[in-house]
């Protein structure tokens, strides 16, 4: 392996679609609970999220989903 680099694994199908499943159920519950309210912000951010990441293929976590589709390639940010 190259210096300053690291082997990435692809998420795996049943992954991917698991979150994209978890996404859709995300943003589902946002009219229940409100858009206005913090937890209806909350459902509608990590819905957003599962979903860009289930169908980007991100391997990283929901969080760093949506500021890596900014970044290059190289540069972008996976928590395992």
């Amino acid at each position: 392996m190259a210096e300053g680099t690291r082997e990435r694994n692809k998420p795996l199908f049943f992954g991917r679609l698991l979150r994209v499943v978890a996404g859709v159920a995300s943003l589902a519950a946002v009219p229940a609970v409100g858009l206005s309210s913090f937890w209806g912000v909350v459902l509608l951010f990590l819905g957003v999220s599962f979903l860009v990441g289930g169908l980007v293929g991100n391997p990283g976590c929901e969080i760093t989903a949506l500021p890596n589709l900014a970044l290059p390639k190289e540069k972008r940010l996976h928590c395992f």
